[in-house]
C-alpha cells in the first residue's frame, strides 16, 4: 500500500510539474508574440514620421502610409488609424501594414481564423500564410485613442493606447490562456 501511494504521489507531482512547464514555455512565447506587435506599431508611427516629415501632426497615425494625410484640413480623415482591432502584416516593401478585423471570442473558430499566429521560414511570427504553431496562438491588436470617442480620432489627440492580446489553449488547462501587453504611443513630433 505504501508503494502504491508513493507511485501515485510521484505520478501526480510529475503531472503537475509537466503542466507547469508547458504553461511557462507557452506564456514566454506568448509574451514575445505580443511584444512584437507593440514594436511593429511603433515602427508604423516612426515610418510615418520619416515618409511624411512635412506634416507630423496629420500623418503620424495615417493608415498604411496614405499620402493624402499631408495638410489634411479635416479634423480626422479616413486615412487615420481608427479605434479598432487589427492584425499587422509585412508588405512586399518590407513595411508593416494594418488590417481591420472584427472581433469575437477565442472559442469562436472565426476569431481563431482571423487572428491566428503562424511562423514563417525565418522563424518570425506572422499572420500571413506559413506554418501553424503549436499550441494555436491568436494575436489581436486593439487600438484606441486616449482622449476621444470610438472609432474616429480627434485631430488634437496625439496619444494612442495599444493593447496586444495573445490567447492560446494547451493541455495544461481547459480554459484558454491570455496575455495582454498595453502601451501608450504618442506623437512627440506634433510641432509641425
Amino acid at each position: 500500500m505504501v508503494i502504491t501511494i508513493s507511485i501515485i504521489w510521484t505520478f501526480q507531482i510529475f503531472s503537475v510539474s509537466r503542466k507547469l512547464s508547458i504553461t511557462t514555455k507557452n506564456r514566454i512565447e506568448a509574451i514575445q508574440i505580443a511584444r512584437e506587435w507593440i514594436e511593429a506599431f511603433t515602427n508604423i508611427r516612426d515610418t510615418n514620421w520619416i515618409l511624411f516629415s512635412a506634416d507630423y501632426k496629420n500623418c503620424w497615425n495615417t493608415l498604411n502610409y496614405d499620402k493624402s494625410c499631408v495638410a489634411a484640413s479635416a479634423p480626422a480623415t479616413s486615412t487615420d488609424i481608427a479605434s479598432w482591432s487589427y492584425i499587422i502584416y509585412k508588405g512586399t516593401n518590407n513595411r508593416w501594414y494594418l488590417e481591420q478585423k472584427t472581433t469575437w471570442i477565442f472559442s469562436d473558430s472565426t476569431y481563431r481564423d482571423n487572428f491566428i499566429v503562424k511562423i514563417d521560414e525565418n522563424t518570425l511570427y506572422t499572420q500571413s500564410w506559413w506554418t501553424d504553431l503549436l499550441p494555436l496562438y491568436t494575436r489581436e491588436l486593439q487600438v484606441s485613442y486616449k482622449n476621444t470617442t470610438w472609432p474616429t480620432p480627434d485631430s488634437n489627440d496625439d496619444k494612442i493606447n495599444i493593447k496586444s492580446i495573445v490567447q492560446w489553449a494547451d493541455s495544461s488547462s481547459n480554459k484558454p490562456h491570455k496575455i495582454e501587453l498595453e502601451t501608450l504611443i504618442s506623437n512627440r513630433r506634433n510641432k509641425k
